[in-house]
């Protein structure tokens, strides 16, 4: 484990990689510029700095140094990972800075800031229940993902995310509905695929 310099610069490049994908909309299952879902989005701008990640946060609640889960606590790049309605985590986003994530978020639509002294950021800050720093270099970092993956198996990209503050029973957002439709396009297509395995 390092805490180097050359690792808050590699968490800063991270973020600053982040900042030019704000718009790109929300897919579930996503991980490329044309569509990310929250641990897609982190595990791509951190491939862009050499840093291999798992996929889904899940997994990244695993990956490099464990921190307090405190606001507090928080260095631009840290790994901020969030629990759902189950309790269970399924939500990932960077600590940006100055009081700020930068995440996908289905609620929101896609890539883009939270605010985390708004009231969306309220929501953010109370389910936070763990914080990953990522250090190490090369070899390290491949030993530690391989690691990750034999210790918690994929099983299944994250859940979108609760903070429907943009969307309410009476009027949902317009890009919240597009979200919703394309991730039951998508779990559709993949029941399809599995299904003659299953038969």
């Amino acid at each position: 484990v390092t805490n180097s310099g050359s690792t808050r610069k590699r968490a800063s490049r991270a973020v600053a990689t982040g900042r030019r994908y704000v718009g790109v909309p929300y897919v579930w299952g996503g991980s490329t510029p044309s569509g990310f879902d929250c641990s897609g989005f982190v595990q791509y701008v951190y491939r862009k700095q050499g840093v291999p990640l798992p996929r889904t946060s899940r997994q990244m609640a695993h990956a490099g140094q464990k921190i307090k889960a405190s606001v507090a606590n928080l260095r631009e790049g840290d790994l901020m990972l969030f629990r759902g309605r189950n309790g269970v985590i399924n939500h990932v986003a960077l600590y940006a800075g100055r009081n700020r994530i930068l995440h996908s978020s289905s609620s929101a639509g896609g890539v883009g800031f939270d605010d985390l002294s708004s009231k969306r950021g309220q929501y953010f800050r109370s389910h936070l229940v763990a914080v990953r720093r990522v250090n190490g270099e090369g070899r390290s970092l491949l030993r530690a993902l391989e690691q990750i993956y034999r210790d918690f198996p994929f099983e299944e990209f994250d859940a979108p995310d609760q903070a429907r503050e943009c969307c309410s029973l009476l009027r949902v957002h317009p890009r919240c509905r597009l979200v919703e439709q394309h991730e039951l396009r998508v779990r559709g297509e993949r029941a399809r695929h599995l299904e003659p395995a299953l038969v």
